[in-house]
């Protein structure tokens, strides 16, 4: 039975190198320092992944059926594994924070970034189910992306209108996420027009009463959590919602 070849060393977790190659025919044997070859950097899991997605032939549709994953995964797994391939360069390595610093944003725009300031532009937050996600300033200055879903980008403005949309409602907004998530149309009892999803779907992302949307308020409302700005809760029968701590009341 051929074992697995060992990828970083044991004692100091430095990167192993292959240094003997043997012909199993004639018994022939060279010595020297070859590299690793390329997908000995995923580990077992994303190479399935990637036997997955050539079987499928790369068709994203397939591949949800296939793994049973989002949408939002795949795409976060595809770019996990061209950045370990070296194929893309990790977006969270690129941050300049002079792009946002010199804006000189007020109120919660403004603590949201002074928070990412005092932790080099990245950090990790809570989420209500599973576990933290890595969290990074958008190369562009826009706003925050994550790891769980990485086609979205936090913006800086849709934060702070979440925040003064739920002080208009007392400093209570639910977040709608689960009924954005099973299909429940803008407007209607399961996603009323002042849940979270439904406020910023109309509102910045071009979606009409009577559509369906994407669940973004998960990410939203966690980030806000993390800034120390609301409280992020678990459903109590009407759903999550978050609440606005009372020294960002207005």
């Amino acid at each position: 039975m051929k074992k697995t070849v060992l990828k970083r060393c044991p004692v100091c977790c430095d990167e192993l190198i292959i240094s003997k190659l043997r012909c199993e025919n004639c018994d022939m044997e060279y010595s020297g320092n070859f590299q690793m070859p390329l997908f000995s950097n995923l580990n077992d899991e994303e190479i399935e992944f990637v036997l997955v997605f050539l079987k499928n032939e790369g068709n994203i549709s397939k591949l949800q059926k296939e793994t049973d994953k989002t949408y939002a995964n795949i795409k976060n797994t595809l770019n996990d594994i061209n950045i370990k391939l070296g194929l893309v360069k990790d977006r969270k390595d690129n941050i300049d924070m002079k792009l946002f610093t010199k804006k000189q944003e007020t109120g919660i725009i403004k603590i949201i970034q002074e928070k990412f300031i005092e932790c080099g532009g990245k950090s990790k937050m809570k989420m209500l189910k599973g576990e933290p996600l890595d969290i990074w300033v958008d190369p562009l200055g826009k706003g925050v992306e994550n790891s769980g879903y990485s086609q979205l980008i936090c913006e800086w403005h849709i934060l702070e209108a979440i925040v003064n949309k739920a002080n208009e409602l007392g400093g209570t907004m639910y977040r709608g996420d689960s009924a954005a998530q099973n299909g429940a149309k803008i407007g209607s009892e399961e996603l009323p027009l002042d849940t979270i999803d439904a406020f910023i779907s109309l509102e910045f992302y071009g979606a009409s009463i009577g559509n369906t949307t994407t669940r973004r308020s998960t990410y939203y409302s966690a980030i806000l959590a993390w800034a120390g700005i609301v409280d992020n809760h678990r459903s109590k029968g009407k759903g999550g919602y978050i609440v606005v701590k009372p020294e960002f009341r207005k």
